[in-house]
């Protein structure tokens, strides 16, 4: 059978827990600052959540295989009770590296929690110093599983008073049966909607003809000045003057093209950047006719006074928008469009929350 699914193993992720509720970019952004990531964009996310818990791991996207599905190695056990190759609901998966003790715990069949300890050559201080024996009774754990056998573990086994039991298939198979058992959120590897739906052609037809508009007035400009030029050099009477005046004016007129050339490319770059946020916009989007009729009336307001955004999330009748500088956060603020009322505002983060008026 080729394999659909791999893992990231447990020495390469870093784990978590979150209480509450939060959109996909937000957990990300929560996790990356408490674990202080530097480079935060280098890492990709994968989670179980279970009621208010996320249970949150972090990997390098470096080390993703490329596959359909790659899994947390602590979550590929589950499929071992749901598929009925044991019988207990509370157990522990424990795991020796050289440097490690990894234990993964279950209760009722369902992940509960990651541990990781440091192992010491002395087993007998590893087993005091790391009190593993007391984890095992905390959370209940009524059997041991491992992938391989080892000393260490049937020691632990004997002073836990738990059986052990050898998992027989390889954690390549675990993780393609966790295919049907795990959701998307468990898996590292993301799939990102590519045919646009019909609302995010309107908003970006919208966006283009907004930078249309700039490239035409900017010819109208551009059209005057030309007439201007000729009249003012029938006006000359000297050949020096109107040479002069031909090298003046073309000068100026190569620095006026570069600044067209140089703001249609701003522009490009806008257009790109705007539908990158657009497109994120929509990922989790849930179109309906009210939704689409505020969003329709922000985009309206903020092209209106050429406002620039680097985030914009709606709930119900809020919008929540993050502009890119105090220079377009001050404007917002002062232009405030009548079609909504202001809820909040933060200047630190350029940042306001409006309401739609009905």
């Amino acid at each position: 059978m080729k394999n659909k699914a791999h893992f990231i193993g447990f020495e390469n992720l870093i784990y978590k827990q979150k209480n509450g509720n939060f959109e996909e970019d937000n957990l990300f952004k929560e996790l990356t600052k408490e674990c202080d990531l530097q480079n935060p964009f280098e890492y990709q996310l994968a989670f179980l959540k279970q009621d208010q818990i996320y249970h949150c791991f972090l990997t390098w996207a470096a080390k993703l295989p490329k596959t359909k599905f790659c899994f947390p190695e602590p979550l590929i056990f589950q499929s071992l009770f749901l598929e009925n190759k044991i019988k207990e609901e509370n157990f522990c998966i424990l795991e020796i590296s050289s440097k490690k003790v990894f234990l993964c715990f279950y209760e009722q069949g369902k992940f509960k929690t990651f541990k990781t300890l440091n192992f010491y050559d002395n087993i007998e201080e590893f087993i005091n110093q790391s009190r593993i024996l007391e984890l095992l009774q905390h959370y209940e754990s009524k059997m041991l599983l491992s992938i391989k056998a080892h000393e260490i573990i049937d020691l632990i086994s004997t002073k836990a008073k738990l059986p052990l039991k050898i998992i027989q298939e390889d954690k390549i198979a675990l993780s393609n049966h966790s295919i049907h058992h795990l959701d998307k959120n468990a898996n590292f590897i993301k799939y990102y909607q590519k045919h646009l739906p019909w609302y995010f052609k309107f908003i970006f037809l919208f966006a283009l003809s907004f930078i249309i508009n700039i490239g035409i007035l900017s010819l109208i400009d551009f059209t005057q000045y030309q007439s201007a030029k000729k009249a003012h050099l029938q006006n000359e009477i000297s050949q020096n003057k109107i040479y002069e005046i031909q090298e003046n004016q073309n000068q100026k007129l190569k620095v006026n093209i570069e600044k067209l050339q140089l703001e249609i490319q701003v522009q490009d770059l806008l257009l790109e950047k705007y539908s990158e946020q657009l497109s994120k916009i929509t990922q989790n989007f849930k179109a309906n006719k009210n939704t689409i009729s505020i969003l329709t009336k922000t985009i309206a307001w903020l092209n209106e006074y050429s406002l620039r955004i680097t985030d914009l999330m709606i709930d119900k009748t809020f919008i929540t928008i993050k502009f890119s500088n105090e220079e377009d956060f001050n404007k917002a603020l002062q232009f405030t469009s009548p079609k909504f009322n202001l809820i909040s505002q933060d200047k630190s983060l350029y940042e306001i929350t409006l309401r739609a008026l009905q």
